[in-house]
């Protein structure tokens, strides 16, 4: 038996160009997540409302980080330097008032409310402003 070679129908090569078309535009957001949020570091201001620590699951790159609740840039992480035995008093630094936190390019459009797939700005250093 032989089978007859058909051509692909319309619908099939526009699901396949979709497909190909997402999971290119997946792959580049892969890449450019990362290189985004290491150029272009800025201070950027934000009044703190309240900080807790948190631990991530048993496949997180960092398990132990603090989650910095904010009035005007959501909720920030920080996660450098935290560990089980630090993190909650790290956590305990943030008091309610202004800081300045430094973030990446993709952490300053989580914290202006532009991004779709993580929300969540990551600090890379902070400092508490004089109120």
């Amino acid at each position: 038996m032989s089978r007859s070679k058909r051509a692909p129908t319309r619908k099939a090569s526009i699901i396949g160009t979709v497909f190909v078309f997402g999971a290119l535009l997946f792959l580049s957001w892969l890449v450019a997540g990362p290189w985004l949020e290491a150029h272009d570091q800025q201070w950027v201001r934000c009044n703190v409302t309240g900080a807790k620590a948190q631990r991530g699951d048993n496949h997180a790159t960092t398990p132990f980080y603090v989650v910095v609740e904010t009035s005007d840039c959501g909720a920030v992480t920080y996660r450098i330097g935290t560990n089980r035995d630090n993190v909650e008093a790290v956590a305990e630094i943030f008091e309610p008032g202004p800081y300045e936190f430094k973030f990446g390019t993709y952490s300053q459009w989580a914290a202006e409310g532009r991004t779709l797939l993580d929300p969540v700005a990551d600090a890379k250093d902070f400092r508490r402003l004089a109120q």
